[in-house]
């Protein structure tokens, strides 16, 4: 009887880890947006090249039209640019010559990340990491992430 009390737990208890029960909310998030994240670095590489190619700056009036409409024209995977459309609430505004995107929720006033685009290779701000909701407002102090 023992033996199968032993058996029965393990097996419990194996089953709640493959099923994600005993995760840190954090690798669920991480799983879950680090793609995305990766999308928006790439998004960044492409538009700052775009402009940087014609010797421009991103314009002062840039926003989430003129985003999706360039990436309409330029990212190769429309797939990328229609997802992030369709699963995010996306803001977009031009930052010291560059711009910074940010994504929330599309049911929730929640910030996931905000890419500020200047470090092309990582998305600066990624609010999903911490077990804080963070309301979906643009980064005020956003130079300590771009040194």
């Amino acid at each position: 009887m023992k033996r199968f009390l032993i058996i029965a737990t393990v097996i419990f208890l194996f089953g709640c880890i493959h099923s994600g029960v005993f995760l840190n909310p954090n690798e669920e998030n991480i799983r879950e947006y680090s793609a995305t994240a990766i999308t928006l670095s790439d998004f960044s590489m492409k538009i700052v090249a775009h402009y940087q190619s014609q010797n421009l700056s991103v314009p002062n009036n840039f926003d989430a039209d003129q985003f999706f409409a360039l990436l309409e024209k330029i990212y190769p995977d429309q797939s990328r640019v229609q997802s992030i459309k369709d699963n995010y609430k996306v803001y977009v505004r031009p930052v010291n010559g560059g711009y910074s995107v940010m994504l929330c929720s599309p049911k929730a006033d929640r910030k996931i990340m905000e890419d500020l685009s200047c470090h092309l290779n990582r998305v600066e701000i990624r609010s999903w990491e911490n077990n804080q909701d963070t309301r979906c407002v643009f980064e005020v102090n956003w130079k300590p992430f771009c040194e």
